[in-house]
């Protein structure tokens, strides 16, 4: 591996790189462009670089041998998982509020739907049929116009869709935190059976 893969592997800096290697950045840089070559004094460090990525130790004369056990991830903080679960679960409350209030303002739409093919099927006579016929025209127009751009079916599935990301995004945190709050050999324990 040269210096850019090993740096990309473990997301080092330029300066964190030359910093290991014992070089100054710029000449590092000269190196990774193809301008100077590598130092020999830096083949040591480099070396139990590249050997680390492959879970092996350089032993100083020329072998290797395998590396100890990784080091285990940080646990979860439960403090911010628990803010953040607590922020989700008041935009969830917010979202079925708004939800709830999209369901009431289409009643009286969705009524005005049902009710229009009655209304025109009224077989009497009626005093202006033309004036009639403008009105439940309109009737209709005005609700559908509701329905489809404010309070209808589409703007319901986007609520419903942005609520049910939440309640994972909730569901998640809380497993995230309980298992925070688990002692350390259990949570390890329940990594290894992921």
């Amino acid at each position: 591996m040269d210096t850019r893969d090993l740096r990309t592997h473990f997301g080092l800096s330029q300066e964190m790189m030359a910093e290991w290697l014992g070089v100054a950045r710029s000449s590092l840089a000269l190196t990774e462009r193809g301008y100077q070559s590598t130092a020999p004094a830096t083949g040591v460090q480099q070396a139990r670089l590249e050997l680390a990525a492959k879970g092996l130790v350089y032993d100083g004369a020329g072998g290797t041998f395998p590396a100890p056990p990784p080091l285990p991830e940080p646990s979860p903080d439960a403090e911010e998982l628990g803010f953040h679960l607590r922020i989700c679960q008041g935009r969830i409350l917010g979202l079925e509020l708004q939800l709830e209030t999209l369901r009431r303002r289409a009643t009286p739409y969705a009524a005005r739907l049902a009710a229009a093919p009655a209304l025109r099927a009224y077989p009497g006579p009626v005093e202006n049929p033309e004036d009639e016929q403008n009105w439940l025209t309109l009737f209709e127009r005005e609700a559908r116009k509701q329905l489809r751009t404010t309070c209808g079916a589409t703007a319901k599935r986007l609520l419903e869709a942005r609520l049910a990301g939440l309640r994972c995004e909730a569901e998640l945190l809380a497993e995230g935190l309980e298992e925070s709050m688990l002692p350390l050999d259990t949570v390890e324990r329940l990594q290894e059976e992921k």
